[in-house]
């Protein structure tokens, strides 16, 4: 009776994997948002100290309206630093963009650099789309779809 059990209990795990999977499949438009929030930060320090705190401040506002629109559109928020392979695109697009922002912070606030820090945040966005995408599709494949 518990091998029965055993694997009734697997099945039925795969099958709410296979669902979560395919509910994560986000629209484009998510992953530029991604994107835009990681070229932001980056990009802050071209801009004086009372608009750079204005735009980390939306920033950080955004992060609460993404998650509310990502439980209304799936029914869920699957956070980024979850375990699993995913963390083998968190960890590693975590350092590059924060790697920009500190050169960027280095350019923009040790010498005055204002278009070092854009065009950091333009790379920084690129990355972020990139990643996002690339992470969401690992999610998809270890989730079994």
């Amino acid at each position: 009776m518990e091998t029965i059990e055993a694997v009734s209990a697997l099945d039925a795990k795969r099958s709410a994997e296979a669902q979560i999977a395919r509910a994560a499949h986000c629209p484009p438009w998510r992953h530029v948002i991604f994107g835009l929030l990681m070229g932001g930060l980056i990009a802050t320090p071209a801009f004086d100290i009372k608009v750079r705190f204005a735009i980390l401040f939306v920033l950080l506002a955004l992060i609460p309206v993404i998650i509310r629109s990502d439980r209304k559109r799936m029914g869920m928020f699957i956070n980024g630093y979850r375990r699993g392979k995913t963390r083998l695109v968190t960890f590693p697009m975590l350092v590059v963009e924060m790697s920009l922002y500190a050169f960027s912070a280095y350019c923009g606030i040790a010498f005055d650099d204002h278009s070092t820090p854009l065009i950091l945040g333009v790379i920084g966005v690129i990355i972020g789309i990139a990643g996002s995408y690339l992470w969401q599709s690992v999610f998809v494949r270890e989730m079994g779809a």
